[in-house]
């Protein structure tokens, strides 16, 4: 009677084993209480498909319930940490990302919280009372059958839950949150897998993205040639500074100290703006890409990384555009350059060289990062290297001085900058985060300043990839209403940066308002007298009537918004040349047979 107890109570642990993993894991999330039975039934399915393929594998309860349930305990670890960091949970993506994250995860805060740590000791409670009612399949040919029928059950079930249940089941990836919050992980992590390939758009075809070429050869053969011949730089310098953000679009506050008073200041030969980026604390490689390429990451799957999946051997982009022209290209990145497959894409876009960290080694650093002093002075360096003035030089550039992880005190970084009033201490991480901000400030002046003495025509272009993660609490304040209440269309004002684009030479000044990051690229081309693509063109055309196409919808030039699907389908003015972007972005980095005369100069 004892054994066959034992043997009860071990059956019911490999039932149950899973339901109460569930139940710790959406308690440490959070999100426990939101989710409906309905919907915690079903990932409570896909949770016992590993504890089933694990027996399946062992043959045993004691290996398969300890593996499976810390397994599980681990990933909501993860989880809660990546929410709380960058507002946004563990993609499928994210798992060819890993790398990248945890070159920088030294550098934040882990605090376990009371969830997780009461989690955990219950986590423990329940395997050791279930070491004591151990199921265990004896004898080769029992585990054999065993392993066999498991994984087949296993992979049926799978299948099962998948096609009927999670394929059907939409996924709001824009906001993407809500639906893990009220769906469960692992139920919206299976319903996701449908959104990693992107079907063509409506009306798609190589022979539109043909036509589309050819009206932009007409359009540019009609223009007026024969106007004042522009001055072409010689040094064309690209920076992508690491979180540069003003928060002043959010709303007013006061700090004891002026962050950006060379910024603020720089309108001569200046051409500047807020650039609207597809990314909000992280994911940085995709406003890269957005620049580089001019593909915007609203119309790739959802959520998805670019640099994993979408830049490939030969890809056109301004590298290509500018080496064309002449133009050596170098790359700089004072970090790691395997972070967000870098090292890859860079090579497949054409980059003549690119120079990562061990450029760097043993130079001066704040906090743990290079700062942007020491960054451009390697700048400096790399111009001061050519052979010939009169060589082309394009130097790409992203930063890392001020990359998040803002909870630290250092001995090699002073903070000079608060927040003051009602705010002052309320708010350390922002506290750090603006004095990062003057730092950045400094620097950029000391460039702007060597390049001002150069007998060498230099375009200098910086903006920010994205904007911090600082405390939630401080963009509630500031804004004036509770993040979760601000309207859809207002929350452009999160992926705002500033951008500059400055000339040691006569240029006329300009302020641009907001613009979308896909089209900053062909600006400065068109701003340094250098031959465009036809893509670059288009986008150009494009941008007079949508200067912002993001994620949230499209704006237009008074800054009237329109969702998606009016703006693709409302009859508006814009909405056929929408459509078009669209075909042309799937051409250039989903369609594997590219029409690369549109995206080239040898189309021009």
């Amino acid at each position: 009677m004892k054994k066959h107890l034992k043997t009860a109570g071990g059956v019911l642990g490999i039932i149950l084993s899973p339901v109460f993993s569930y139940l710790l894991f959406e308690y440490v999330t959070g999100n426990l209480l939101k989710i409906p039975v309905s919907q915690a039934a079903m990932n409570v399915g896909w949770m016992f498909l590993l504890y089933l393929a694990v027996f399946s594998l062992s043959g045993s309860s004691r290996i398969s319930i300890p593996v499976s349930s810390f397994i599980f305990y681990f990933i909501s670890l993860a989880e809660a940490f990546v929410v709380s960091f960058r507002s946004r949970p563990i993609m499928l993506w994210d798992v060819l990302a890993v790398k990248t994250a945890m070159t920088v995860a030294g550098n934040y805060r882990f605090m376990p919280t009371k969830a997780m740590v009461f989690a955990g000791f219950l986590l423990i409670f329940m395997n050791l009372a279930l070491w004591f009612v151990p199921i265990r399949i004896k004898g080769w040919k029992k585990r054999a059958s065993l392993c066999a029928g498991g994984l087949i059950l296993a992979c049926g079930c799978g299948r099962f839950l998948f096609t009927g249940i999670a394929s059907s089941m939409e996924v709001n990836l824009w906001m993407i949150n809500d639906t893990y919050e009220t769906n469960g992980f692992f139920l919206s992590t299976a319903a996701s897998i449908k959104y990693m390939v992107k079907k063509p758009p409506q009306g798609y075809s190589r022979n539109r993205v043909q036509e589309i070429y050819e009206e932009m050869k007409s359009a540019q053969a009609e223009e007026t040639t024969g106007e004042t011949e522009t001055v072409q730089p010689v040094n064309l310098i690209c920076i992508m500074n690491e979180s540069l953000t003003e928060f002043k679009v959010l709303g007013d506050y006061t700090t004891n100290l002026p962050y950006f008073p060379f910024l603020d200041s720089l309108t001569e030969n200046t051409m500047r703006g807020s650039l609207c980026m597809p990314v909000f604390g992280s994911l940085t490689s995709n406003s890269e890409f957005e620049f580089l390429v001019g593909d915007s990451m609203s119309m790739m799957p959802g959520n998805s990384i670019a640099y994993q999946f979408f830049v490939k051997p030969q890809t056109k982009s301004l590298v290509s555009t500018l080496k064309d022209q002449g133009y050596t290209a170098i790359a700089m990145h004072p970090y790691s350059g395997d972070n967000w497959n870098r090292r890859t894409c860079y090579q497949n876009m054409g980059f003549d060289s690119f120079l990562d960290f061990e450029f760097y080694r043993g130079s001066e650093k704040l906090r743990n990062y290079i700062s942007d002093q020491t960054d451009y002075e390697k700048i400096i360096e790399m111009v001061e290297k050519k052979e010939n003035p009169d060589d082309k030089l394009f130097l790409f550039n992203v930063t890392m001085q001020n990359h998040g992880g803002y909870e630290e005190t250092y001995d090699n970084f002073e903070e000079q900058v608060w927040l003051t009033g009602e705010r002052e201490g309320k708010y350390p991480k922002t506290d750090q985060f603006l004095s990062l901000m003057k730092e950045s400030d400094a620097a950029f002046e000391f460039l702007i300043r060597y390049f001002e003495d150069c007998d060498e025509p230099t375009m200098i272009v910086m903006f920010g990839d994205h904007q911090p993660s600082v405390e939630n609490e401080f963009f509630d304040d500031v804004f004036g209403v509770p993040s979760s209440e601000v309207p859809w269309e207002d929350q452009l004002v999160w992926y705002e940066t500033p951008f500059w684009i400055w000339t040691n030479y006569e240029t006329e000044s300009r302020e641009m308002g907001r613009l979308g990051a896909i089209y900053l690229s062909s600006y400065m081309l068109e701003r340094a007298g250098l031959s465009l693509t036809p893509y670059n063109r288009f986008l150009l055309t494009l941008s007079e009537e949508l200067p912002v196409v993001h994620f949230l919808g499209c704006y237009t030039e008074d800054e009237t918004y329109y969702p998606w699907g009016d703006a693709e389908d409302g009859g508006h003015p814009f909405s056929q040349k929408l459509r078009d972007y669209e075909i042309l972005v799937y051409n250039h980095s989903l369609d594997r047979k590219k029409v690369n005369e549109m995206f080239s100069l040898q189309g021009s």
